[in-house]
């Protein structure tokens, strides 16, 4: 009998999204990738990650944007790392 292998899970397993931008923020986000020495999409994620990563953007964002007061997250900081909580 052979043996089965099994797949590790990857804790950093990357999910696809798909986002359209207009043409001036595409043309901006090409710039910065090329100048950078990286790819539009590796420059997109670190972008979001850095925003995402960030509680004063996360506020700004809902300052703005947020409809439902039941659903702003508040964003931690727990040994190192941003969590989000909801009230």
């Amino acid at each position: 009998m052979g043996t089965v292998q099994v797949r590790k899970t990857l804790s950093d397993k990357k999910v696809r999204v798909n986002s359209s931008l207009s043409q001036d923020t595409h043309d901006k986000l090409c710039m910065l990738a090329t100048s950078c020495g990286t790819t539009k999409t590796s420059m997109q994620e670190k972008i979001v990650k850095a925003v995402l990563n960030s509680p004063e953007w996360v506020n700004f964002f809902q300052v703005w944007y947020n409809k439902n007061g039941r659903y702003r997250v508040v964003p931690m900081k727990e040994n190192g790392k941003i969590t989000y909580l909801l009230p």
